[in-house]
């Protein structure tokens, strides 16, 4: 899902922050952009809440 998101929205760079997950940042960049790159920006913070692993997807303003 987040891969297609990325491309739909032809993300390029994407940054990602975590805080209580087990996900490797690099791993997560890696697997996640797609091939054909765009030139937008995105943030994926990764985090829980409620004790239930979170994915928030940003852009810069």
């Amino acid at each position: 899902k987040l891969k297609a998101l990325l491309r739909e929205r032809g993300v390029g760079i994407l940054t990602v922050k975590k805080r209580g997950s087990a996900v490797e940042p690099e791993e997560l960049r890696r697997k996640a952009l797609p091939k054909s790159n765009g030139k937008a920006e995105a943030t994926v913070f990764l985090t829980r809440v409620a004790g239930a692993p979170t994915m928030l997807i940003g852009a810069p303003a």
